[in-house]
């Protein structure tokens, strides 16, 4: 093998655990030591890889709305916990408690889910002691 070609596979190689890497943690982006909750109407429900996402959409007392993104765990977890891509659908009122973005931004980690009829889905508990 030529030493150009052998040299370009090594790289290459020493570069795959880096993007395996890439996915970042929980904790990057979301504050596991608190928990919010937000009311309002679903707008979208994504059952994708790597993540599921929820956008809602909240008004406020004062008529002012704000739209959330809500981040679920995969769906292959989602799955194990209940949920399917039909779970939630736009137009869906619902309440949605989380773990608020680390930017303070009006993005969460989904905890769980509670329709109005007061079904609920779960999707990451939060530990012990956690201040809710």
């Amino acid at each position: 093998m030529a030493p150009r070609r052998l040299l370009l596979i090594l790289l290459l190689a020493a570069g795959l655990p880096g993007i395996a890497a890439a996915h970042h943690s929980f904790a990057v982006h979301y504050d596991g030591g608190r928990t919010v909750s937000v009311s309002g109407v679903v707008e979208e429900f994504r059952f994708r890889n790597p993540h599921g996402m929820i956008t809602l959409r909240a008004t406020a007392a004062d008529g002012t709305a704000t739209v959330w993104r809500v981040e679920t765990n995969s769906p292959n977890v989602l799955k194990r916990r209940g949920w399917s891509e039909d779970s939630i659908s736009a137009g869906d009122e619902v309440t949605i408690e989380g773990f608020p973005a680390q930017d303070g931004s009006n993005a969460m980690r989904v905890y769980r889910v509670e329709f109005a009829d007061g079904r609920e889905l779960i999707g990451q508990r939060p530990a012990a002691g956690i201040e809710r």
